[in-house]
């Protein structure tokens, strides 16, 4: 029973159908009533509070508690029933339904329709389901006018198996909407019985179209949807019902449409990827037409309003974010394809990128890690900053070594053949600690403790220049995915805490004086270098291999490091000592010093990492 609020009750009342919408349900009472749909919002307090005329779409949208009690206690319905009238109910699961009762509650009720993927002044419908289903009641007052129809996602009548509809039947103007912008469209009188084209003759309350016509008609499209357009159409009503987990729903949807966006975007190089010639080419007719009527660089991403085209859009896009692989699903979209030499304006991506930079947390880990390497679109700390860490990397960075190991890099990456093996190497390193951390690369080689002056470090522009150009960008990418598994799946080690701790480390004298001990004599014409002198070139051989970092790189013992002369002198001997240990199979005296600094690096990781 509905509570009291001071209004008195209607003396006749209709039960809501199921799925009804307000606008719906005004248009069926008023018909029985004798009264207009607009007297009937005076009469419930739905156009109270402002009569210079509220935005009629915000009723059907979201009802304040005050209006709820007014209709509820005037049409003798339950608050419950009249709050699950409006698209209130369905904000949990479709976030544009969130986004405009998140407007009304706001205030903001003339701005509330702005979101490409709702409804908000014209809805599809179900010629048939408007008809009735040969009851009494709906044969008097015809049937519902559902909610659902204001999501663009639904584009089907499953009941029927139709596409739904959104152009008057009899309108000489085939572009004529069959709902005009209000919430409460024209009404033929309510003593007045509209025929139908095939369909029984009823006393109905359903709109009739710009033109005059009844939209209880035989459906206009030829086309019916198939099997798998249904069970697509199946799925979203699935996920839209009441009951099940909210946040899938939610992403799903996030997902689905700027998917759909960047497809129409892109099209017509994504049209193979799954539907029939006919969607297809209802989609490129509605690009076409608003590319006709409208010069600027780029598309709109809003859902078509035909269902026909809107099906196809979306048959598209649900097939590719169903794929087992996601990334390759969208290498039709790639940058380096569309970017560069599809001849697509830039500006339409730009635009994309903005709308999945602003949705980006509200989709599944899966297709942002996607999103941000096939198309990539980075969030940075605000305009014109730098950028965040990737979500879902899994790998911390400091756990990536500065130098990739060979065995990674000649596994991963020798598909970058015209790029030197240590720039590869070094650079990779850099790349995933960009992801793993955020920020610039030069950030990142920093943190790595690489140092760019002077050195040609292969991960600026020379790097991003050759993806481009050969088109390996996605390659680099995947190689990077499958090197954090890789690094993932061996045994955790920290690194930055290695280079911290060995920052201004070198072997120590004694250390050196017993590793001397276990040496052969140096026999060949070479006379050996000096005993400091050789300990401080080892010093960092043994920095390489507890840090896994490049000999370019191992930091100069501090008191000679001012010293310009001492400093070229332990750089020239460094570079010495390790030509001939990397030669240690040719050389005695470097065979047998090198196992020997192996063991004692491997002993020096353990102190540190115990630490």
């Amino acid at each position: 029973m509905a509570m009291s609020s001071g209004r008195r009750p209607f003396g006749l009342s209709l039960d809501p159908l199921k799925g009804e919408s307000l606008t719906g349900f005004v248009l069926r009472l008023a018909h029985r009533l004798h009264i207009s749909p607009h007297e009937l919002a005076r009469l419930t307090g739905l156009t109270e509070q402002d009569r210079l005329g509220r935005a009629r779409a915000s009723l059907s949208t979201r009802l304040t508690p005050a209006e709820i009690k007014n209709f509820a206690a005037t049409t003798r319905l339950d608050p419950r029933e009249v709050r699950a009238m409006t698209l209130e109910p369905l904000a949990s699961r479709y976030p544009p339904a969130a986004r405009s009762v998140a407007n009304v509650r706001a205030g903001k009720v003339y701005s509330m329709h702005t979101d490409g993927w709702l409804f908000a002044t014209t809805a599809r419908y179900c010629p048939r389901c408007l008809a009735g289903d040969g009851s009494d009641i709906q044969n008097a007052h015809g049937g519902p006018w559902q909610i659902l129809w204001r999501l663009p996602v639904v584009f089907a009548c499953p009941l029927h198996e139709v596409f739904l509809e959104h152009l008057c039947p009899s309108a000489t103007n085939r572009s004529t909407s069959a709902a005009e912008p209000n919430c409460f469209p024209v009404l033929p009188p309510p003593e007045s019985t509209l025929p139908t084209a095939g369909l029984p003759r009823i006393r109905t309350s359903r709109p009739v179209g710009p033109a005059g016509a009844p939209l209880a008609h035989d459906p206009l499209h030829h086309h019916r949807p198939g099997p798998a357009l249904l069970a697509l159409q199946h799925k979203i009503l699935r996920l839209l019902r009441p009951g099940g987990p909210k946040q899938p729903a939610q992403q799903y949807f996030t997902e689905l449409i700027l998917l759909a966006g960047l497809v129409m975007i892109c099209w017509p190089r994504v049209q193979p990827v799954g539907t029939t010639r006919q969607l297809a080419e209802a989609v490129a007719q509605h690009l076409a037409i608003h590319e006709g009527t409208d010069s600027r660089p780029y598309r709109s991403t809003g859902a078509p309003v035909d269902a026909f085209a809107c099906a196809g859009l979306l048959q598209v896009t649900d097939r590719l974010l169903a794929a087992d692989d996601l990334r390759e699903a969208l290498s039709a979209l790639a940058p380096e394809e569309n970017r560069t030499r599809s001849g697509i304006p830039p500006t339409r991506h730009l635009i994309w990128d903005k709308n999945f930079k602003k949705h980006r947390s509200a989709c599944s880990e899966r297709f942002q890690h996607a999103a941000d390497t096939i198309v990539p679109t980075f969030r940075r700390t605000g305009k014109g900053g730098l950028r965040l860490p990737s979500t879902g990397a899994g790998l911390r960075p400091e756990h990536i070594p500065a130098f990739l190991p060979q065995a990674l890099a000649e596994h991963h990456l020798n598909f970058l053949s015209a790029i030197a093996p240590k720039m590869r190497r070094r650079s990779a390193s850099v790349f995933l600690v960009r992801r793993a951390r955020g920020g610039s690369l030069d950030e990142a080689a920093q943190f790595l403790g690489i140092n760019p002056q002077g050195k040609r470090n292969g991960y600026t522009q020379l790097l991003n220049c050759h993806l481009r150009a050969s088109g390996t960008a996605r390659d680099f990418e995947q190689a990077l995915d499958a090197i954090t598994a890789e690094l993932l799946a061996g045994p955790v080690i920290d690194y930055q805490r290695r280079r911290e701790a060995l920052a201004t480390w070198t072997l120590e004298p004694e250390s050196w004086q017993h590793l001397l001990a276990r040496l052969p004599v140096l026999t060949s014409h070479r006379k050996p270098i000096s005993d400091d002198r050789r300990r401080l070139a080892v010093s960092s051989y043994i920095w390489t291999r507890v840090t896994e970092g490049e000999p370019d790189f191992a930091p100069c013992p501090p008191h000679i490091a001012f010293d310009p002369a001492l400093r070229a002198a332990w750089t020239r001997e460094r570079h010495n000592v390790f030509h001939w240990l990397r030669k240690a199979d040719h050389q005695p005296y470097y065979g047998a010093l090198k196992p020997l600094l192996e063991d004692h690096a491997r002993l020096l990781a353990k102190v540190i990492d115990r630490r």
